[in-house]
């Protein structure tokens, strides 16, 4: 468990498995995160399993410290310890939750664990230009814009950008 100010990070396990795969069919999430189809349960036990096989990905349960219940996930991707960087990926799935701090707090807890602990130098990640909210949050955190994909993300009809933001370890 990595302790944050008002949400732990946690190991997920077998019951979580339920629980996000009803927030990655949820239709307002699948817009912020990019998924387009409708996951099967069977798909989901698929992509499930696979994120503990990948020696290069960690996934975590974003847990509420004031309801102690798994509110999102958080984790990185493509890790790479030669060069000391990962990709970052969050979301709050359970939307009652969003928009009180708890993001942004589990963003900043998995950075500091990751400098601190993990040794990284940088983490980077994608966000679409419409994601307003989760821009912010990255912002609040340290994260700056280190490019654009131009209308790389189609969506309802027109294309959207994908910002290209990162955090330097600076401290550790």
């Amino acid at each position: 468990m990595i302790l944050g100010n008002s949400v732990f990070i946690s190991a997920l396990n077998t019951a979580d498995k339920s629980i996000i795969l009803n927030w990655v069919n949820n239709p307002e999430l699948k817009n912020k995160i990019g998924t387009i189809y409708p996951i099967s349960d069977i798909e989901h036990e698929k992509w499930f399993s696979s994120k503990f096989e990948n020696s290069n990905e960690k996934i975590f349960g974003i847990v509420s410290r004031e309801y102690n219940s798994l509110i999102g996930i958080i984790g990185l991707k493509n890790i790479d310890f030669i060069n000391r960087n990962a990709e970052l990926y969050i979301y709050i799935g359970e939307t009652q939750y969003q928009s009180r701090g708890l993001g942004t707090d589990a963003v900043k807890t998995l950075v500091d664990f990751s400098f601190s602990q993990l040794n990284l130098h940088r983490i980077y990640l994608n966000v679409f230009d419409y994601n307003e909210n989760a821009i912010k949050v990255y912002e609040r955190v340290g994260f700056v814009v280190e490019g654009v994909l131009t209308d790389a993300f189609y969506r309802d009809g027109q294309y959207h950008n994908k910002i290209i933001m990162g955090k330097i370890n600076t401290e550790h």
